[in-house]
């Protein structure tokens, strides 16, 4: 007897509902990821459905959905339309660079596409759970409530609005369990229905869900019980995740002065700082930083000297200048003000309000604001006027190793390194330098080894060192994966090292090129644009810039004064052109899924309009020799049913869903089973008709089985040798 499920229309009711519950599970998950790939995992739903609703055995089901995520992975990373020679490279070398990943452990290393197919078995696993409840538990109530619990929570703590998500899993949760509760009680009771019996069974229980489901989404809703929690929560982390730098985990980005504990990723923030107008992009300066902690960075105080200016004042910063007669100007507005100046290089003069006087530190090149009284005070506006460092590259490539042991006491500082330091980074920085012969060019090819090695610039996905692990070690050789404070904290490392005094600097770079109704450039700064890079103090040269994080370009214009009479070649001008984020990708990469849809579906519409005859031929074809099979699919069918029952385990679900077959095959052959007649009857007449004792054999232990519940106690051996002999009989 077929229980209740096997009725194709009852059956169909349940996956569209299912259907419909996973895709409340999708939506917010691929909108908070800002994700736009959903029709794309849909269809990948609907095909696992599929092939459950037409029970497709595993050694089908399973090769059409990697079929379909290898498909995918090509679509979606290659551009390529079909599985071209180049779409087949590419999957076997995604393969083989994730597998050494995950066999070194080396998860910074795992691609994208890899994470894709992770999402995908995670929606194959729920497709098959789903499948296992509704079939053989007939139960979905787990599912139902975690879903309510999963919308709940991310309606409350994240920016998902899960107002009419909820209603709709409510509606979809009761009135699958509802119909599952009808389907088991009537498989419990043994009670066979029509389809027609079954609709007048739950047509009471659709009205009303229905019925109550209208009344709660157009009734007005009464105010919240309890405030917000959010807010309360978030009351506890008041501050933290403020700056650019902490104490490691998702933070936000933007300027902060606890440096200490540095790793982490951080969430963006295009909160706009300050506008300045310029006649080119510079990075704004705020301080510098010289111990290192092996963990981040902290400023020593020892003999730090304070020098005062007051408006209009030349303000020597430390940096060398080019002539001032080439003074430029930056007129800085400000939208959250600070009581300190973001300067470029160069700096000579700073005006501003009456009455504002500035405080310059020796140790940390801050240059604070003040008032007449003595007060700290956060400008809104002020202008800087400065002349950007000219540098002989001649004068640059005569710095010498020897040059270092004359430096004095007021050095050691940006030389300090803590002893804890792994001794492989000095190794490192010995082999990247060691074919330099000068301080400038050992200082370039650490600044070039970044972007040459592997590394990646990373705002997220960074890694928090342990408690005795080092942030360097950890960046250099574990990770290769970070942002600007692992690119510049490594390089000032590095020279250090190298006995080249360097220290660790701050401030904002330059932002994004717009134009003012003048016709002025302006660079908007936002916090986006908190950065960090490198100064290197070069005898005879005095203290520069560096930039070793990759997307990033440049320091400062930097104007190099090349000698006419220097036999060395010219080194390219560094342009200060930088990303607020990661160089972007292709424009072709930026296209959304809708549109990338639309390019494929032309192509493949374009090649079946030039193929159009074969197509035509090659499906009449496939049509016939379709057709052919389908007419004596009783003569190789038993040919593919035996091996696949032989390699399922003996029990007694393999048993019933063997004696189904059985009977279809039978049907097939021209021994159908009358309208009433019973399966004795029937078991009869088909070892009457081959002359054996096979059908009764099986019958019996079925019966026992279904009616008996006698289903341990099987000689599953000797009923397989039978069953393989009457379907082997009906290929004859």
């Amino acid at each position: 007897m077929k229980n209740n499920f096997q009725n194709k229309w009852v059956k169909a009711v349940f996956y569209i509902l299912v259907f419909f519950l996973l895709r409340e599970w999708l939506l917010p998950v691929l909108e908070l990821t800002d994700t736009n790939y959903l029709s794309i995992f849909l269809a990948f739903i609907v095909l696992c459905l599929v092939f459950s609703f037409f029970s497709v055995p595993w050694w089908l089901s399973g090769p059409g959905k990697l079929l379909y995520i290898g498909w995918i992975l090509v679509y979606i990373y290659t551009n390529e339309v079909f599985f071209t020679g180049e779409a087949i490279s590419f999957l076997y070398n995604d393969f083989i660079t994730n597998t050494s990943a995950l066999i070194n452990r080396d998860w910074p290393a795992v691609t994208d596409s890899f994470r894709t197919v992770l999402f995908f078995s995670l929606l194959w696993m729920t497709a098959y759970l789903i499948h296992h409840w509704i079939n053989v538990r007939k139960n979905i109530f787990l599912f139902f409530f975690m879903t309510v619990v999963f919308i709940a929570a991310l309606d409350t703590f994240s920016p998902y609005a899960g107002d009419g998500s909820i209603l709709r899993v409510m509606i979809l949760g009761l009135l699958l369990s509802g119909l599952l509760k009808v389907i088991k009680i009537l498989d419990q009771n043994r009670l066979s229905v029509s389809s027609e019996k079954y609709g007048s069974l739950v047509i009471p229980l659709i009205i009303i869900v229905a019925i109550s489901g209208s009344i709660g989404y157009f009734l007005p809703k009464a105010n919240p019980v309890w405030d917000d929690p959010v807010p309360f929560i978030q009351s506890f982390a008041e501050g933290a995740g403020s700056g650019l730098s902490g104490a490691g985990g998702i933070r936000k980005i933007g300027y902060g002065e606890d440096d200490s504990v540095l790793g982490g990723g951080f969430q963006s923030d295009s909160t706009l700082v300050f506008e300045a107008v310029v006649k080119t992009g510079q990075y704004w300066k705020i301080e510098t930083k010289d111990t290192y902690t092996s963990k981040g960075w902290e400023q020593s105080v020892a003999s730090n000297e304070i020098r005062n200016y007051t408006a209009g004042d030349i303000i020597d910063t430390g940096i060398p200048t080019g002539p001032v007669e080439d003074q430029d100007m930056a007129q800085y507005t400000f939208e959250l003000p600070y009581p300190f100046l973001m300067y470029p290089y160069g700096s000579v003069v700073a005006n501003a309000q009456e009455g504002t006087s500035f405080s310059v530190s020796t140790n940390t090149q801050k240059i604070e604001t003040y008032q007449q009284n003595g007060n700290a005070v956060e400008l809104n506006e002020y202008e800087i006027g400065f002349s950007e460092p000219t540098y002989s590259l001649t004068a640059l490539r005569e710095t010498s190793e020897d040059s270092l042991g004359e430096l004095g006491a007021e050095f050691d500082r940006y030389l300090q390194l803590p002893e804890t330091l792994p001794e492989r980074v000095r190794e490192l920085a010995q082999s990247i330098t060691e074919k330099e012969t000068n301080l400038y060019d050992k200082a370039k090819a650490i600044e070039r080894y970044f972007p040459r090695n592997g590394f990646v610039y990373d705002q997220t996905n960074v890694s928090v060192p342990t408690e005795d692990q080092d942030y360097v070690d950890q960046f250099l050789f574990d990770t290769k994966r970070g942002y600007c404070d692992n690119f510049s904290t490594s390089m000032v490392v590095m020279l250090r090292s190298l006995d080249i005094p360097a220290r660790w600097v701050k401030g904002f770079a330059e932002g994004e090129q717009m134009q003012n109704d003048n016709g002025d450039r302006v660079y908007q700064v936002t916090n986006n644009n908190a950065h960090s890079w490198v100064e290197a103090y070069l005898p005879g040269i005095g203290w520069m810039p560096f930039e070793p994080t990759i997307g990033f370009s440049g320091a400062g214009n930097i104007d190099y004064d090349i000698e006419q009479d220097s036999t060395e070649p010219p080194e390219e001008q560094v342009v200060p052109k930088q990303p607020s984020k990661p160089v972007k990708p292709n424009a072709a990469d930026n296209k959304s899924i809708s549109e990338r849809l639309t390019e494929t579906m032309e192509s493949f519409m374009d090649w079946i309009s030039d193929n159009r005859g074969r197509i035509i031929l090659w499906s009449l074809i496939a049509i016939a020799f379709g057709i052919v099979m389908f007419r004596i699919r009783n003569k190789w069918m038993p040919k593919l049913l035996v091996p696949y029952y032989r390699l399922r385990k003996d029990n007694w679900h393999s048993f019933e869903s063997s004696y189904h077959r059985l009977l279809k095959q039978l049907s097939l052959y021209g021994i159908s089973r009358n309208e009433g007649q019973t399966l004795q009857s029937y078991a009869n007449y088909v070892d009457g008709f081959f002359g054996s004792k096979d059908m009764k054999t099986l019958t019996n232990a079925y019966e026992k089985g279904f009616y008996g519940k006698k289903i341990e106690s099987q000689e599953w051996l000797k009923l397989r040798e039978s069953w393989e002999n009457l379907i082997n009989r009906t290929s004859g």
